[in-house]
C-alpha cells in the first residue's frame, strides 16, 4: 500500500503541469527524464552537484562521446521534418520548412556534446569530485509568412537584395554555441543518523541507482565552471533590413588556434542540496547562474545589402569576418546563460525498481532556454541483469507532454552504454513534436 501511495504522489506532481515540452539534457532523454534526485557519479553534474556526497558514488567512472541533440516545434511533426530534409522537390521541402519554422515561436534546437566526464574520490578527503568538458548549443529561428519565397525562388529565379529581405520580414534568428569545462563537489553535511532501511541487495541499473546502504543525512554540492563562447548570432528582419548582432570565431565551426581564444568568456556556478530518509531522496540545484562576455563582436543595424539567400555560404562567412555589410566592431556585450532551478524526489521501491519526478523551473528568459516550467516522472526498471529500461512521462508549457524513452545495455558489471529519445511519440507522427536523440558510447565505472 505504501508503494502505491508513493507512486500516485509523484505521478500527481507531473500531472499537475503546464509548459512547453523542451530539451533539457541528453543524458536527461536517455534515463527517463528526472535525474535530480537519482544521478551519482559524473552524471551529477549539470543536474545536482549535491548529489556526489553520496556513499553510493564509485571510486572512479569515465565516460567519453555522450551526445544528443532535440528540435521541437508547433508545427513540426516527424513526418514532416522527413519532408523538410528528403522532400522529392526544393518546392516540397521549402513548404515544409516554412510549416515547421513558420510556427508560433518557431523551431528550438538543442544540442549537447559532452566530450568527456569522470568522477572520482580523494583518499582521505569525504565525498566525490567530478569534472568533465562539454559543448552547448542552443537556437530558435522563425521565418516571417513569406520566407519559403526566398528559400525555394520560384522558376529558379535570384532575387535581388531588397525582394529577398522583403520576402524574408519576420524572420528571426537566434544562436549560441558555448563550451564549458566543468569542476564539481559534493559531501554529505549532516548526519541523520543510520542508513537507508533496505532488505535488498544493491543491483546495478540506469546511473548505478544503488541505495542499499546509503548514509541519511542532508547533503551539499557546489560546481563551477569556465566557459568559452565560441559563437553568437541575434538576428531579424523587419521594414525591408536586417538589424543584427553577433560574435563568432573566424574557424567556425572549428575552434581557433589556442583553444581558450575565443570571442566569449565566461563564468557560472551549481549549487545544490539533498536530503535522504529511509527509501526517499530529494534534491533542489540552481543550474547555471552565470552568464558569457562577448568581447569582440559585431553589429548591424538597418542593413539592405543582404546577401542572397541561394548564395548563403557567403553570407555565413561575412558573419564570420564581420564583414556582413553595414557592420561596424561592437564594444564588449553580455548574455545570460538559461539558468534554471531543479526539484527531484525519489522513491527506492525495490533492487529492480526506482521511481523519480522531477520539476524544473526557468529563473530567466533567454534563448535556448526552458519557456515554463517542466515536470517529469521517471521510472528505471531492471528487467534484466543486462538491461535496464527508463520510461517516463514529460509535461510542461500549454499542456503538451511528452513520453522519454531509454535502454542502457550493461555489457560487464561496470561497463554501460544507453540510447533514448526525449519523445518516444514523436516519431509516431505527433504535431507539435519534440524529436530528440541521445547516446552514450561508454561508461565505465569501479
Amino acid at each position: 500500500m505504501k508503494n502505491r501511495l508513493a507512486t500516485i504522489s509523484l505521478l500527481f506532481i507531473v500531472l499537475s503541469s503546464a509548459g512547453q515540452v523542451q530539451y533539457v539534457l541528453p543524458v536527461s532523454d536517455a534515463k527517463s527524464g528526472a535525474l535530480t534526485a537519482v544521478a551519482q557519479d559524473w552524471e551529477a553534474i549539470g543536474v545536482n552537484p549535491a548529489n556526489l556526497g553520496w556513499t553510493t558514488n564509485h571510486s572512479f567512472s569515465f565516460t567519453l562521446l555522450n551526445a544528443g541533440i532535440s528540435g521541437q516545434s508547433q508545427g513540426m511533426s516527424f513526418p514532416g521534418l522527413m519532408n523538410a530534409f528528403y522532400g522529392t522537390s526544393l518546392l516540397t521541402r521549402g513548404t515544409a520548412w516554412q510549416g515547421i519554422l513558420g510556427s508560433r515561436d518557431g523551431m528550438n534546437t538543442n544540442a549537447d556534446v559532452n566530450w568527456f566526464a569522470m568522477s572520482f574520490k580523494v583518499h582521505e578527503v569525504p565525498g566525490t569530485f567530478a569534472v568533465n568538458m562539454t559543448d552547448k548549443i542552443q537556437s530558435n529561428a522563425f521565418l516571417g509568412l513569406n520566407a519559403s519565397q526566398a528559400i525555394n525562388p520560384s522558376g529558379d529565379k535570384v532575387y535581388n537584395d531588397a525582394t529577398t529581405l522583403a520576402l524574408l520580414n519576420g524572420t528571426n534568428l537566434s544562436y549560441t554555441h558555448y563550451r564549458e569545462i566543468n569542476l564539481d563537489y559534493g559531501v554529505r553535511l549532516f548526519d541523520l543518523g543510520g542508513t537507508q532501511s533496505d532488505p535488498y541487495a544493491s543491483a546495478t541499473s540506469c546511473f548505478s541507482f544503488s541505495n542499499s546502504g546509503e548514509l541519511t543525512g542532508i547533503y551539499g554540492g557546489i560546481g563551477v565552471k569556465y566557459i568559452m563562447g565560441i559563437a553568437d548570432v541575434n538576428g531579424s528582419v523587419s521594414n525591408g533590413a536586417l538589424d543584427a548582432l553577433y560574435a563568432i570565431n573566424e574557424y567556425y565551426p572549428n575552434m581557433p588556434s589556442g583553444f581558450f581564444n575565443t570571442p566569449g568568456h565566461g563564468e557560472a556556478v551549481d549549487l545544490g542540496i539533498g536530503i535522504i530518509h529511509k527509501r526517499w531522496k530529494a534534491g533542489i540545484s540552481l543550474i547555471d547562474i552565470g552568464s558569457i562576455r562577448w568581447e569582440h563582436g559585431y553589429k548591424t543595424t538597418t542593413d539592405t545589402g543582404i546577401a542572397s539567400v541561394i548564395h548563403g555560404s557567403d553570407f555565413i562567412n561575412e558573419l564570420k569576418n564581420g564583414t556582413l555589410s553595414g557592420s561596424s566592431p561592437q564594444s564588449e556585450y553580455t548574455t545570460p546563460l538559461p539558468a534554471e532551478m531543479k526539484g527531484g524526489v525519489s522513491y527506492y521501491v525495490n533492487k529492480r525498481v526506482t521511481l523519480s519526478s522531477d520539476i524544473i523551473l526557468p529563473m530567466n528568459n533567454v534563448p535556448g532556454g526552458l519557456a515554463g516550467p517542466y515536470f517529469a516522472f521517471g521510472s528505471q526498471l531492471k528487467v534484466s541483469k543486462y538491461i535496464t529500461l527508463c520510461p517516463g512521462l514529460a509535461v510542461s508549457v500549454n499542456d503538451e507532454w511528452a513520453l522519454p524513452v531509454g535502454v542502457t545495455i550493461n555489457v560487464t558489471s561496470n561497463l554501460e552504454f544507453y540510447i533514448g529519445t526525449g519523445d518516444i511519440t514523436s516519431y509516431a507522427g505527433k504535431s507539435n513534436a519534440d524529436v530528440s536523440l541521445a547516446v552514450g558510447f561508454l561508461r565505465l565505472y569501479f
